[in-house]
């Protein structure tokens, strides 16, 4: 039984980040949810992050530091997330990230009753542990929360909003089906950072498979095993700041293999066939995502100058059904991008591949 006011445990991620980290704590530190146990867990940096902690500390004397040993030898993994793996390697990958988070779930410290995972370049708004608190509560079946927000540039300004899709407006939990489908037709909505869990979940369904196949996937990977067996829920409104411009940013940079993401959901449809009983036009727009995907590595290919590449890319591309898929839910980002794939097809048909990835290079 949930006591009416739980501990919650709040696991702060950081690396590097000492000139911002009294900042980035501020939001957390004057949350309007007071009963908190906050651990400060510091990957290995090389800056002056624990001399800020400790100063903190002298404040906050309740805020807890640790320091962070992954539980794996380091010079026999890549980091899957910085994408620089080399041919040819034996070595195995992980992710930093989740590693980061599998440590801190293992060393004990966790004593709330509820947990959350804090990304160092996130804003937490000050009701997000409350809201997140009560909904767990109002909703004992309910194994994971997570909530909307703000997309916010490195600066703080405003860069667009974290949607939910139409069709899920209507209710605020959702079973496999109704979150599986959807990220299907309209790509991952599902805000990591904002998510609090029950402590327990780690008990039920194991930890981040923070060493699988699929890399800077592995946050859905959790919420798709969480949904398998238990409904999660969305508050919706903005409580959190997603800045653009992390890991993210650093994963796609010039990324020509196939996303994360896919691998992750062709997974779901065809290894566990879940595909089997997903809907024609849900399966359409799916197929377009990863069309989109495949314009931006095609465009990637050209940049780096393998023209060959793009070309036996973009010559695979099935047209009419992607066409179709368009038609059914146009937009101005989805007609740009079918606008440039347009181009790349014509431009690398032509034989204009070099010069067309000369210009790309320049002004991208």
């Amino acid at each position: 039984m949930t006591e009416k006011n739980p501990l919650v445990t709040i696991c702060f991620l950081t690396y590097n980040y000492a000139d911002k980290l009294e900042k980035a704590l501020e939001p957390i530190l004057h949350q309007s949810y007071q009963n908190i146990q906050l651990i400060v867990s510091n990957n290995q940096s090389t800056d002056t992050t624990e001399e800020v902690v400790k100063k903190i500390q002298q404040q906050y004397p309740k805020v807890i530091y640790r320091k962070n040993i992954p539980d794996l030898a380091a010079d026999q993994f890549y980091d899957i997330s910085s994408k620089s793996i080399p041919t040819g390697s034996h070595k195995k990958t992980y992710d930093i990230l989740f590693n980061h988070c599998n440590s801190v779930i293992k060393s004990g410290l966790i004593k709330g009753e509820f947990v959350i995972f804090c990304h160092q370049d996130d804003v937490y708004q000050t009701d997000i542990v409350k809201k997140e608190v009560e909904f767990l509560i109002a909703h004992p079946n309910v194994q994971a929360v997570a909530t909307t927000g703000k997309i916010i540039n490195q600066d703080d300004s405003i860069a667009g909003l974290w949607r939910l899709p139409k069709e899920l407006k209507e209710k605020n939990y959702y079973n496999f089906k109704e979150i599986f489908t959807a990220i299907l037709r309209h790509g991952n909505f599902l805000l990591t950072p904002s998510f609090m869990l029950r402590t327990n979940t780690f008990e039920k369904v194991g930890l981040f498979d923070d060493q699988g196949p699929f890399g800077g996937a592995d946050d859905l990977e959790m919420w798709l095993r969480i949904l398998e067996t238990y409904p999660i829920g969305i508050i919706q409104e903005n409580l959190i700041w997603w800045r653009k411009g992390g890991r993210g940013k650093k994963y796609n940079q010039l990324r020509t293999d196939k996303a994360d993401h896919f691998k992750l959901m062709d997974y779901y449809l065809k290894e566990k066939e879940y595909g089997k009983s997903v809907d024609k036009k849900s399966l359409r727009q799916y197929e377009f995502q990863k069309d989109f995907d495949n314009t931006l590595c095609i465009m990637h290919f050209l940049i780096k100058g393998e023209v060959g590449e793009a070309k036996k890319l973009i010559n695979q591309s099935y047209w009419l059904p992607n066409f179709w898929a368009f038609l059914e839910n146009p937009t101005l980002l989805r007609t740009k991008v079918l606008s440039l794939k347009v181009v790349l097809y014509l431009g690398i048909n032509l034989n204009l591949g070099k010069p067309l990835g000369k210009f790309l290079y320049r002004f991208l």
